[in-house]
């Protein structure tokens, strides 16, 4: 074993690890917020650090000010193990200057979970000191129980341990958790142990503290098998065979939000669930119990092919004032890439209801590809077209997670090499929600900023098609890109407006949003 895990069993046989928690560029991070509740059960000590934060669509790396105010967290903690949530694997080069300031400054063990580690546990093992794959929540806790009672930790399932140059332990994986119900709620009231460091400021306290917005979750998984996302991968490879959709049970979930209520005054409930729970006797239920139990509106994120209008005018009725919804791209591109097989007719009408029922809608698109031609953005510009307003587009680059079925395919047939997967390619850092700076086709840059003005209700639809036709504007989107920046910054002060107005403005909001020189689709 390596001399900082020996030195980490040492000194914490009979009291266990103080393990500090750390999520990079998150504030909301689920995992941590999970995994700290568990610790914490369980009587060991979590030390929670967010480190920096997204802020308007760029992530700054480290500075020296926000690496020794790490150091001196940790240090003042007294930590024996720092385990990171490396959730994207843009991530990964801010991991590794974590970790080496972790080594060289304080000659402590680090620990990578996530997604990251998971789809990649060699090239983070090469970094850290251990490497925890797939779900952590029993792992976690196992590894420092085993500590605790000074007891080896090779055997542990999910981890992977550096003993030395080229000595790597791999074992195998627990199989996925089968009972949701059996974790902790998420810990947002333990304050004295949480840390947000950013810039030249480093602050006691839960950074989610007074949001607005509350953010559940009520399932694991995901039942779509969209070539783009991580789901593809952990259930075609990582829990091939097991049951990778999870959900809680209602009472469980119902019982978290009511807990979170009596001591956060928040305005309405986002369930950032990858589609919501739509099993008949847990959608019937909520329907009934939500708006007598914690009646504040709420919103979700939905799937195409789980729209129907009995399912959306229950929710309606229950509290749902807004959803997310994956449009993604043109019908061709979504089933021959993404491996979304959704008419587009069929999300033309789904638009329809949603405005029939007063839902608002935020639909996200993807763009970026490299197979999409002027027909595929043509197309996806008359659908969007159809959609009755207010909406909002939520407008996204196309991210190549390394692991991932879309990741296969694009490699396959040549369209990008490896420097174009995330990981080796850190777009991520400035360029995850569009940006109308980046380099792209000049005809890419025309298509993305017209659709963009379709979600601005105050520029009639009518004015917006004959510029489809406009070729020199396509050779030279410089003024529809000023025309589009200009009405992002007309609809986001109007939104601002409005959030001041319900004292809905908070600290996070500003620090996140208030940069003109970043300003993202909406």
């Amino acid at each position: 074993m390596n001399e900082r895990l020996e030195a980490m069993a040492r000194q914490t046989r009979g009291r266990g690890p103080r393990i500090a928690l750390v999520s990079l560029y998150d504030v909301e991070n689920n995992a941590v917020r999970l995994l700290a509740a568990i610790l914490r059960r369980a009587g060991f000590w979590a030390t929670e650090v967010y480190f920096k934060d997204w802020i308007s669509n760029h992530l700054d790396p480290p500075t020296d000010v926000e690496l020794d105010a790490f150091v001196d967290v940790l240090r003042r903690e007294a930590v024996d193990l720092v385990a990171l949530s490396v959730r994207a694997s843009a991530y990964e080069n801010v991991g590794h200057i974590l970790t080496q300031t972790v080594h060289d400054r304080l000659r402590l063990p680090v620990l990578w979970g996530g997604v990251h580690p998971t789809l990649m546990p060699d090239a983070c093992i090469a970094d850290g000191d251990l490497v925890i794959r797939g779900e952590a929540d029993e792992a976690l806790l196992e590894l420092a129980t085993r500590l605790c009672d000074g007891l080896s930790f090779d055997d542990v399932q999910n981890l992977w341990i550096r003993r030395g140059p080229g000595d790597v332990v791999q074992n195998p994986l627990r199989p996925v958790l089968p009972d949701l119900d059996a974790l902790p709620f998420r810990d947002y009231v333990t304050h004295d142990r949480k840390f947000f460091i950013l810039g030249r400021s480093c602050k006691t306290g839960d950074p989610m503290r007074g949001d607005p917005n509350f953010q559940m979750l009520a399932s694991r998984g995901c039942i779509y098998r969209c070539s783009y996302c991580y789901n593809s991968s952990f259930k075609r490879d990582i829990y091939k065979g097991q049951r990778w959709y999870r959900h809680r049970s209602l009472d469980s979930t119902l019982q978290e939000l009511k807990e979170a209520k009596a001591h956060w005054d928040f305005k309405r409930v986002r369930f950032d669930d990858e589609v919501f729970i739509f099993e008949r006797e847990w959608f019937a239920e909520f329907c009934r119990r939500y708006p007598v139990e914690v009646g504040v509106p709420f919103e979700i994120f939905i799937e195409p092919k789980l729209v129907d209008a009995e399912r959306m005018q229950a929710l309606r009725k229950a509290g749902l004032s807004g959803l997310y919804m994956g449009v993604q791209a043109s019908e061709r591109v979504n089933a021959d890439l993404y491996d979304r097989n959704v008419k587009n007719s069929t999300i033309a009408e789904i638009a329809r209801l949603f405005h029939r029922l007063g839902i608002y809608p935020h639909y996200q698109l993807i763009f970026d590809d490299p197979v999409a031609s002027e027909a595929d953005l043509r197309a996806l510009f008359d659908l969007v077209a159809s959609f009755p307003r207010p909406y909002d587009l939520f407008l996204f680059s196309l991210t190549v997670f390394p692991g991932s079925e879309l990741n296969r395919k694009l490699i396959d047939e040549g369209f990008i090499t490896c420097w174009d997967i995330e990981g080796e390619n850190t777009r991520t850092f400035y360029q995850h929600r569009v940006n109308l700076a980046y380099p792209r086709p000049p005809e890419h840059t025309f298509w993305i900023s017209l659709i963009q003005l379709l979600s601005k209700p105050f520029l009639p639809v009518a004015a917006l098609r004959p510029l489809t036709r406009a070729e020199v504007l396509k050779r030279h989107p410089w003024p529809l890109v000023q025309v589009a920046l200009a009405t992002n910054y007309v609809k986001l002060g109007a939104r601002a407006a409005r959030m001041v107005v319900d004292g809905e403005m908070t600290a996070t909001m500003l620090r996140r949003w208030l940069s003109l020189s970043r300003v993202i689709t909406n």
